[in-house]
Parts: structure tokens; C-alpha cells; sequence
């Protein structure tokens, strides 16, 4: 059953908004009220999620972001509070796997997962830190349950997860006054997490998975209960620390 949120007149920033949760959460957002700023590197994608939010009288501005330079991150969020008048809130979004063993794993795969995953996370909270001291609002980080049950492949992922938690709890240290509310996801569906792992990949590293018996996986959580539990975080008045979203239990098993 469809939760009712109100976010009226809350001046959101999401990033990794194109695709996946990010646009589930924008999507929620505007219809609970939200005005918001929508950044993310796929600006066609970006746009297109716009046009459709306007056209059901939402407000949604639209910035290209690769959260991997820091002059993007710094920019979208200038930029999205010049265009919102501040900013009461940010969702960070931004998550990228390779399907790659820690033996074959290369410095530029771990550059880049990590970018993406956590310093690109930080960076943004820097940029956006004087608005949301100034609003007492709040940022939203994206976790994993596969930070604490990885799979053979998706290390990369687990471990910058694992080190995003890590720095939320460091950002809370530094700035009690802004609320940093990690949401750590179980296994969601409809997202373009596996998009780029091809056919040849996945056949090898899925033996592994069905050989241990750890394949297939667990209950997937539909991508709506997933947007609509972030999004309740930016709706409660109340502070949130870690917050676990799972599947529902059907018949004895997850």
C-alpha cells in the first residue's frame, strides 16, 4: 500500500537521479511536494524525468553531474541551491559494481567504483554543507546489505559501501548540527545495477554463486518500497541514525 508523505515546499537535491533509486526517490519526492534539483552524468535521462515531473506540476531543475570531478559536485550543488532558494535536503544516490574478482581487480576498477561510491559522496556533502547547516537539514546516503554479505565479483561494491558507513558516522562527528542518515538497501529490483557486467561475465562469476550454494538470491524488494522508505526520511521530523530496508517476509523466507 502507497505510503502518504508530505514533503511540501522541501528543497531536495538527488543525485543519481537518471536512473534506478535516485529516479525512483525523485519521483516520490515530487509527488509527496518536493521542489527539486535533479543531477546526474546521463543529462538526456535527466531531462526526460524533468519534463515528466513539470507535466504533473512539480518543480524539478536539472544538472549535469559526474560525481567522480569535484567541480561537478560543487556545481550541481550551487547550482541547485541558486535554483531552490537553499537546499533542505540531499539524497545521494550514485552506485556502480564492476563484476570483477579481487584478484583481477585493477587500480583504475577500485578508482573508479570508489569515486563514485565514496569520495564523490563526501565531496558533494562538502559542497552542500553551508546550505544544509543554514536550513538544519539533512543528507541521505544509499547503502547495502552486501557491505556485511558480500558475493564473489561484487567485493568492489561491498567494500566502498562498507566505507560509506563508515564516513556518515565521520560526518555526524564533525557536524552535529546536520543530520546524516544512512539508508542501507537489501536486494532491490528494477535497478541498472548489473547493466554493464555482459552475458560472458555473469555466466562465470554466477558458477561460483550456484557451486557454494550462495545463488540465487534472496526475496528482491520492488524499487517503490525502496524510493518510498527514503523518501520517509526526509518526510519524519525525527533523526534518523542506520536505517535497514529489507524484503518482506513471504511465507517463512526473505
Amino acid at each position: 500500500m502507497p505510503v502518504e508523505l508530505d514533503l511540501s515546499g522541501k528543497r531536495v537535491l538527488v543525485l543519481g537521479a537518471s536512473s534506478g533509486i535516485g529516479r525512483a526517490v525523485a519521483g516520490v519526492a515530487a509527488k509527496a511536494g518536493a521542489r527539486l534539483a535533479l543531477a546526474a552524468r546521463r543529462l538526456d535521462r535527466l531531462d526526460s524525468l524533468a519534463a515528466s515531473l513539470r507535466a504533473a506540476g512539480s518543480e524539478a531543475h536539472v544538472f549535469a553531474c559526474d560525481v567522480a570531478r569535484d567541480a561537478d559536485c560543487r556545481g550541481a550543488v550551487d547550482g541547485a541551491a541558486a535554483a531552490l532558494g537553499g537546499l533542505d535536503a540531499i539524497v545521494y544516490a550514485p552506485g556502480i559494481s564492476p563484476l570483477v574478482l579481487l584478484a583481477e581487480a585493477s587500480r583504475d576498477d577500485w578508482r573508479e567504483v570508489l569515486d563514485a561510491n565514496l569520495v564523490g559522496a563526501s565531496q558533494v556533502t562538502a559542497a552542500a554543507l553551508p546550505h544544509l547547516r543554514a536550513s538544519q537539514g539533512r543528507a541521505v546516503y544509499i547503502g547495502s546489505y552486501s557491505a556485511r554479505q558480500t558475493l564473489p565479483g561484487v567485493s568492489l561494491y561491498s567494500v566502498s559501501k562498507l566505507a560509506l558507513s563508515g564516513l556518515v558516522a565521520s560526518w555526524r562527528m564533525e557536524h552535529p548540527d546536520v543530520d546524516f542518515i544512512h539508508v542501507v538497501l537489501g536486494n532491490t529490483a528494477g535497478t541498472e545495477f548489473a547493466a554493464s557486467w555482459g552475458s560472458e561475465r555473469i555466466a562465470k562469476i554466477t558458477k561460483q554463486w550456484i557451486d557454494r550454494g550462495l545463488f540465487p538470491a534472496p526475496k528482491m524488494m520492488p524499487l517503490r518500497d525502496a524510493a518510498e522508505a527514503i523518501a520517509a526520511t526526509l518526510a519524519l521530523g525525527a533523526f534518523l541514525d542506520d536505517v535497514g530496508v529489507m524484503p518482506r517476509m513471504r511465507d517463512g523466507a526473505v
